[in-house]
């Protein structure tokens, strides 16, 4: 049975208790949500979250999925953790609760979504380490509310949300041994504003901090200086840029079409020539064969022998 929400943000509590942020309004309104709907189809239950673009849909999956899940091949985005599958595309998050859908199934429901808008994805996945990374740890901040519940450690500095700075916070393991160490990676418009956002973090307690251009990466909670340096280190930003505007021709290109007209052009002339001799010479033994042809226009033929 199928059930809208005009307004989601009045029955998030119902829907989303599987998350231990679900009863967070705030969080889901940072993250972007639209509506939401949960519809039963046999024995699982599906239910769709719809954000405003696909950087709030990715919030929200790597928040639902489950810590145990693992990847799926249902879609680019998916884990699945026995009887929950979560699926993210585009600017919707689809939560499959019962028996592992089949990809048909999948592929029905997301090419049934009305308004999906597919956008390109936040530089900033480009960035977080991969070695080490403990699976499904990531987390994405866009605010003051994700943040507070993500990294509390943090919550006291101003990492520049007004801005349009960005985040991602997620743990790794450098020791199997140990427990995991936290990272936050923050994204800055400009080098100038990730040098001015690190002075507030460096005010934290037992926070490490490492200014990569427009990355600014921090190590808090329980690490050692040698700990804090070995992650940081494996941050390193790469500029990426897209050139959008169109090439020049290359001038092989008209010169090849100039040959090539010149030869279709001679072809041409060649053949209207030979043409125009062809009848010019036909015409003239029609005349003299038929006897036509004038005294003055005759052809005086010199048959030389070699006596």
């Amino acid at each position: 049975m199928s059930r809208r929400c005009g307004v989601a943000l009045a029955c998030l509590v119902s829907l989303f208790a599987t998350s231990l942020f679900a009863d967070d309004v705030t969080l889901w309104r940072e993250y972007g949500l639209v509506r939401t709907s949960t519809e039963k189809r046999g024995r699982t239950t599906l239910t769709t979250y719809e954000m405003k673009d696909l950087t709030g849909a990715l919030a929200a999956w790597e928040m639902l999925r489950s810590p145990k899940g693992r990847t799926c091949d249902l879609a680019p985005f998916c884990t699945v953790d026995g009887t929950r599958t979560v699926i993210t595309d585009a600017n919707v998050v689809l939560v499959f609760d019962g028996a592992k859908p089949p990809k048909a199934q999948v592929e029905t429901a997301l090419n049934a979504l009305p308004n999906k808008r597919a956008t390109s994805l936040p530089a900033i996945l480009s960035f977080l380490p991969k070695e080490g990374l403990v699976p499904d740890s990531a987390r994405y901040i866009l605010g003051p509310a994700s943040l507070a519940a993500f990294a509390p450690d943090l919550a006291s500095a101003n990492p520049g949300f007004a801005e349009g700075a960005e985040a991602q916070v997620a743990e790794y393991h450098l020791d199997p041994g140990k427990p995991p160490l936290h990272l936050a990676l923050f994204y800055y418009a400009t080098p100038e504003q990730a040098r001015l956002h690190a002075i507030d973090f460096k005010l934290i307690s037992g926070a490490h901090v490492k200014r990569s251009d427009v990355l600014l990466a921090v190590v808090y909670g329980a690490a050692t200086d040698q700990e804090a340096d070995t992650l940081l280190s494996r941050v390193q930003y790469e500029a990426k840029i897209t050139w959008n505007d169109v090439p020049p021709p290359s001038p092989i290109k008209p010169l090849y079409a100039l040959l090539l007209n010149i030869l279709y052009l001679s072809i041409i002339l060649s053949g209207i020539c030979l043409a125009a001799g062809l009848i010019y010479a036909g015409m003239r033994i029609y005349r003299r064969r038929y006897g036509t042809l004038e005294a003055d226009e005759a052809m005086t033929t010199l048959r030389l022998t070699g006596e």
